[in-house]
């Protein structure tokens, strides 16, 4: 990764430490402003310690839900390289200790993005959702996942009505996530008036993805208990 490609470039000139207008925060080191994405300071080159930023910003991502993982993991694959620990084996102690949070921080973002749940959350986040909005203003409860609950309780014994359960329930999260694309694309739609009915429609999907996922893992681990070899 190229220093350009770690946030827009600034004035070279330094200056003293202090509050610089707009999002720009002067260098720790020699005070010249810096963008929040950048690495490192385009005057001196010294790493900055990690902004408070949403995983998309931080790792260079559009904010959309249907990210491209590929792309995902070649941004992640580039800054981790731009922050391999043994360019700074020979910095200081604040360089080593900036170099290591901008790496946690990274890392904190990729796995966030490439989980569709985690990576949901952040976009309604983002668009100030909330979960258990409801346009209507009563949440009703899924009756699919209900459904598939009292199944999940009646096969706890049977595996493979449990190996079929699980199938089915796969099956509907896959189903979640592919609506969730249009979902949040529809929510985006017009930033500048952000709709709360299509907010709510996302955080629905959202729900059920979450209780299905919570079945699955109910399912798998009740199909392990009775996959134990006995003694």
């Amino acid at each position: 990764m190229t220093r350009s490609e770690s946030g827009p470039p600034g004035p070279r000139a330094g200056g003293s430490p202090g509050s610089i207008a707009g999002d720009l925060e002067p260098c720790w080191s020699c005070g010249a402003p810096v963008a929040p994405r950048a690495l490192f300071c385009h005057a001196c080159g010294a790493i900055q310690a990690p902004r408070a930023l949403d995983p998309f910003a931080r790792l260079g991502m559009e904010r959309r839900f249907d990210l491209d993982p590929a792309q995902l993991a070649r941004q992640h694959a580039g800054f981790g390289r731009a922050l391999d620990p043994q360019r700074f084996a020979a910095k200081g102690l604040r360089e080593q200790a900036n170099a290591k949070a901008q790496a946690d921080a990274l890392q904190g973002a990729f796995e966030t993005l490439r989980d569709p749940v985690r990576r949901a959350h952040a976009l309604l986040a983002l668009l100030d959702g909330d979960l258990s909005a409801d346009p209507a203003g009563e949440a009703d409860p899924d009756d699919d996942v209900a459904t598939l609950t009292d199944a999940l309780s009646a096969a706890a014994a049977d595996g493979a009505a449990l190996d079929r359960l699980g199938l089915d329930i796969a099956n509907r999260i896959e189903a979640c996530i592919k609506y969730l694309g249009p979902a949040f694309a529809k929510a985006q739609g017009d930033p500048a008036k952000p709709d709360p009915a299509k907010t709510g429609a996302a955080a629905r999907i959202l729900a059920r993805l979450e209780g299905l996922e919570a079945l699955a893992a109910e399912a798998a681990a009740r199909r392990a208990i009775l996959s134990a070899p006995r003694t």
